[in-house]
C-alpha cells in the first residue's frame, strides 16, 4: 500500500521515515510478541536494550534541540517520526512506548540556564521520565478559569497547595512541570509554571485507572515547597508556555492515530485477502472492500491536516488552529479505522492475542485528552464565528464579528 498517495516527499525525509518504521518493525514490535498484553508498557528489560539500540541508530530525543543533545528535528519531520514510531502494540502514550527517550516538557526549552543544566540535559542524557500537570478535579477542559491550586510565594520559596488530575508518568518521573495560580485575580495571565521533582516533600502522586492500560495519576500538592528558582519564566507566564507546548502535543497525538490506523487497515487488508467465508475470499465482497476504501480516504486526509499543521509551525506562523483540527479530525479517523478493522476481523479483532483491542481503547482514550473533540470544535467554530461564538455581538452590533481570534 503506497504510504502517501502521490504526494512527494524529498528523498532525505522518505528515509527517515522508513528507517523508523523497520526500527520498529524490525525491534520494538518482536520484543513485544512475548509480553502480557495487559501489562502497562513495555518492561525496563524489554525497554533498556531498545533504548540503546536507538540511541546507536540516532534515533534519541529526536525532537529534542540538536544542542542540548537532541535529534533537533522540525515539527514536520516529528510528525513523520511519530506516525511510524506509533505502529506497535505499546505506542500509546509516547510513540515508541519510550524506545526513543522522553524529551523534556516543551516550556523547559525556555528556561533559565541553570533549569536546563538541572533538568533538561540530564532529562536527554539519562532517558528520565517527566509530567506535566495542568488538569484538576474542577476541569480540564478549560484551565485558565478552573484552576484552583496555587502558589504562593514566602521569601525564596514557593508553597504549591491543590490538587491534579490525570498526570501521565507522574508516579515513575524524576520531576514534572506544575502549573498552578500565583494571581487569582488575573485569570490566564496569573498561571504560572513550575519544576516540581518526585518526591518533594508535600506531593503526594496515586494511581488513577483508566480504561486504557496506561494508567493516569492524582497528585496532591498540601504545602509542598519549591525554591524559586523552579519556576520557569516570569510569574503569570505559564499559560502562554503551555500554549507553545500544546501544538507539539496535539500533533504528536494526531500522528499516533495515523500510525495505530496505518497498523489497523494492514492487518485488515492481509486478513481480507486470506480469510474465506461462504467459498469466497474477505476481499471479494462490497461488505469489506468499502469499509476499507473508507479508512484508506480518512487516513490520508488526516495525514495531509497533519502535515499542515506542522508546516505552518515549522514556518513561525499560528498552528494552533490548525492542530485543533488535525487532532479532531486524526483521532476520531483513527477510532473508525480500528473499529472497521475490528469487526472486519471479527472474533479475531476482539482478542488480545492481536493489537485491535489494546489501540482502540486506547484511542477512545484520546478523544478526550489534550483538548477533547468538542473542546476542538468548540475552538474552530470560534475561530469562524468570532464573538458572535461566545454570545456577544459584534462590534458594529450587526451580526458576528468579521475574525475570530486563534485558541
Amino acid at each position: 500500500m503506497n504510504a502517501f498517495h502521490g504526494v512527494d516527499l524529498p528523498p532525505e525525509l522518505r528515509s527517515l521515515y522508513e528507517t523508523v518504521g523497520r526500527f520498529v518493525h524490525d525491534e520494538i514490535s518482536p520484543a513485544e510478541a512475548g509480553l502480557d498484553p495487559t501489562a502497562r508498557a513495555l518492561p525496563d528489560e524489554v525497554l533498556v536494550p531498545l533504548q540503546e539500540k536507538a540511541r546507536r541508530s540516532g534515533f534519541w530525543c529526536m525532537d529534542a534541540p540538536a544542542e542540548l543533545g537532541g535529534g533537533g528535528l522540525s515539527t514536520f519531520e516529528m510528525t513523520l517520526v511519530w506516525e511510524q514510531a506509533s505502529r506497535h502494540r505499546f505506542a500509546f502514550p509516547v510513540p515508541g512506548g519510550g524506545v526513543f527517550g522522553y524529551s523534556p516538557p516543551v516550556p523547559l526549552y525556555r528556561g533559565s540556564r541553570d533549569q536546563i543544566d538541572r533538568f533538561v540535559r540530564p532529562t536527554i542524557e539519562r532517558g528520565l521520565k517527566t509530567f506535566t500537570a495542568i488538569s484538576e478535579p474542577s476541569g480540564g477542559s478549560d484551565p485558565a478559569r478552573a484552576m484552583r491550586t496555587t502558589a504562593t510565594r514566602r521569601g525564596d520559596r514557593y508553597v504549591l497547595n491543590g490538587r491534579k488530575m490525570w498526570s501521565t508518568n507522574a508516579d515513575e518521573a524524576s520531576f514534572g512541570v506544575i502549573y498552578a495560580r500565583t494571581d487569582p485575580a488575573r485569570g490566564r495571565k496569573g498561571i504560572s509554571a513550575f519544576v516540581v521533582e518526585s518526591g518533594t516533600p508535600g506531593m503526594q502522586v496515586s494511581p488513577v485507572p483508566v480504561m486504557r492500560n496506561h494508567w493516569t495519576t492524582e497528585i496532591a500538592l498540601d504545602g509542598c515547597e519549591i525554591p524559586v528558582e523552579n519556576r520557569i519564566g516570569a510569574e503569570g507566564e505559564g499559560f502562554a508556555l503551555a500554549e507553545r507546548w500544546m501544538v507539539r502535543g496535539r500533533l504528536m497525538l494526531a500522528a499516533q492515530a495515523l500510525g495505530v490506523a496505518a497498523e489497523a487497515i494492514a492487518m485488515a487488508v492481509a486478513w481480507a485477502k486470506e480469510r474465506e467465508t461462504f467459498g469466497a475470499l474477505l476481499a471479494t465482497r462490497q461488505g469489506i472492500q468499502f469499509p476499507l476504501a473508507d479508512s484508506l480516504v480518512e487516513l490520508n486526509a488526516a495525514r495531509l491536516l497533519t502535515w499542515q499543521a506542522a508546516r505552518k509551525d515549522d514556518a513561525g506562523q499560528d498552528a494552533r488552529l490548525d492542530a485543533s483540527m488535525a487532532k479532531l479530525y486524526s483521532s476520531e479517523m483513527g477510532f473508525r479505522v480500528v473499529d472497521r478493522a475490528i469487526q472486519i476481523l471479527g472474533g479475531m479483532g476482539l482478542s488480545k492475542e492481536l493489537n485491535l483491542e489494546h489501540w482502540f481503547r486506547d484511542l477512545r482514550t484520546m478523544r478526550v485528552v489534550e483538548g477533547g473533540s468538542e473542546i476542538q470544535r468548540f475552538l474552530i467554530a470560534r475561530d469562524m464565528l468570532g464573538s458572535a461564538a461566545m454570545g456577544r455581538p459584534a462590534a458594529d452590533g450587526r451580526g458576528p464579528a468579521a475574525g475570530g481570534s486563534n485558541p
